[in-house]
């Protein structure tokens, strides 16, 4: 069958499908590729097709799709890597040039392949092995994920680590805010030269208490997330994969205790797979446009030749990408300002991507178009906006909750590595607390990290007795996240 049958050029199509999901494995749910695979078989299914009714030898047809494909697959990953290379400041390789480039090497190929291989059909052994062979990796790599993440979330829903017991009568709604990649006050004013203290005294006008040397745990959010909702180190859990963090975030030891004191879990869509809590009892959708592209065939597209259409916007692809974005952030601020007249006891886990990049809102919230060249300006103009909405909710919650909440908004790591390339940028956080009921200066500390949010939380209200653990900071640089290393506090307050 080796010799005989040329499949390769449909295996070949597939390949670049799985070897990028199987590359991205970390951030993208495999629920994403599907699709992709699907169009990039179909695809090379028809070009196969085309190719068989111009060329009447099947083994030649199919060599002429393979380049075809071979082209069409691998114009996006070239121009990445040729489009800086640059001579007497003229960037030589812009898509006006490498496509005809593209084109004319893709037209000698096919006069080649028709005009000077006599024998095909020798090609197709050695082809067909070597599309078997590439499929491998990538294969084992998507594969041994699935598994994992049945047996990480397995372990994730039958973990227990604290006991379900509660002396109140009268449970407090629970709202955790996540705001991605929100610095701390003196990061913002020394780094971006953004001075934050009325947003913070605004904050404890209203009670809360804000920790002013608080770091975060870890520098990326699945880590810092997957930890502060297990309330506990990463290697004291022992957890050392993205499949285990993303499977203990999704299903945590806080999530597993509220439930069974009967709270009802909230979330809502985030645009990343890891926050996403499909399975919470109240799912906060928002209005999407279905002809928004997933993240993954948009990274698909990156690597084709219709990186043309992506970068030249065309049929306004990006825009309505992005819009969703700024759906998601608006829909889920406006669902937390009446989620205070729900029936029942409310686990609310909003994690909010902003003022994390996309910049999509500028300081009112406007529209923001294409790529800001400030991106310090573009990020600060992201935290006064989200500064003014998060100062609403907080009312809004407080006003219409009939038993006092407790409520924590916190930075799940500093600004992104454009920003902040160091740990004494990507570590301070934000980290706000607001705990009715409870002596705040007995419990509570400047220098409290994300990693006892929630003993504090438990002990306080529903009667733990779990110690508090030292505060320490992780960072590892972007290129390799898993590359961690304790770094100390760097706050000027902090004794």
């Amino acid at each position: 069958m080796l010799r005989k049958i040329p499949f390769y050029p449909v295996l070949f199509a597939g390949f670049c499908v799985l070897a990028l999901m199987a590359y991205n494995i970390r951030e993208i749910a495999l629920s994403d590729m599907w699709a992709s695979l699907i169009y990039a078989l179909l695809i090379s299914v028809l070009v196969y097709g085309l190719t068989r009714l111009l060329i009447h030898d099947w083994h030649r047809a199919a060599f002429v799709a393979f380049a075809v494909l071979f082209s069409f697959f691998t114009y996006g990953q070239i121009y990445n890597f040729l489009k800086n290379v640059n001579i007497g400041n003229v960037y030589v390789f812009r898509h006006r040039t490498l496509l005809v480039l593209y084109g004319l090497l893709l037209i000698f190929a096919i006069y080649l392949i028709i005009r000077k291989i006599e024998m095909p059909e020798s090609w197709t052994y050695w082809l067909n092995l070597l599309s078997i062979y590439l499929l491998i990796y990538p294969a084992f790599i998507v594969s041994s994920n699935v598994i994992q993440q049945f047996l990480a979330y397995r372990a994730a829903l039958s973990a227990k680590v604290v006991k379900a017991q509660t002396t109140n009568s009268t449970r407090p709604d629970i709202y955790y805010i996540i705001l991605d990649a929100y610095g701390r006050e003196d990061v913002l004013k020394n780094q971006l030269g953004f001075d934050n203290s009325a947003f913070l005294d605004a904050l404890r006008e209203r009670g809360f208490y804000v920790a002013d040397c608080s770091q975060s745990n870890y520098g990326y959010t699945e880590y810092s997330l997957s930890s502060t909702l297990n309330y506990d180190y990463l290697d004291h859990l022992n957890v050392n994969s993205n499949v285990e963090r993303i499977a203990i975030l999704k299903h945590s030891a806080v999530r597993s205790f509220l439930e069974e004191q009967g709270y009802q879990i909230v979330s809502a869509p985030t645009g990343w797979d890891m926050t996403e809590w499909k399975d919470a009892d109240v799912y906060l959708d928002y209005d999407r446009s279905y002809s928004a592209l997933p993240e993954f065939e948009k990274l698909v597209m990156d690597t084709t030749v219709l990186r043309i259409v992506l970068d030249f916007n065309l049929f306004d692809i990006n825009r309505i990408t992005d819009n969703n974005h700024r759906s998601r952030v608006l829909s889920l601020l406006k669902h937390l300002k009446r989620l205070p007249t729900e029936e029942g006891d409310l686990f609310v886990f909003a994690h909010l991507v902003i003022p994390h990049p996309p910049y999509r809102f500028g300081p009112n919230g406007e529209w923001l178009e294409g790529t800001p060249k400030d991106l310090p300006t573009a990020y600060i103009n992201q935290v006064i906006f989200i500064n003014r909405e998060i100062l609403q909710v907080v009312d809004e919650i407080l006003a219409k909750s009939e038993t006092p909440p407790i409520i924590v908004i916190q930075g799940d790591h500093g600004p992104p590595p454009q920003l902040s390339p160091s740990s004494a940028q990507k570590m301070p956080i934000l980290n706000a607390y607001y705990l009715p009921g409870v002596d705040v200066d007995k419990v509570l500390y400047s220098s409290i990290s994300p990693v006892n949010t929630f003993r504090v939380i438990l002990n306080s209200y529903f009667g733990q007795d779990l110690s508090l653990l030292e505060d320490m900071s992780y960072y590892a640089p972007p290129e390799d996240p898993d590359a961690l290393e304790l770094v100390p506090y760097s706050c000027p307050s902090q004794p």
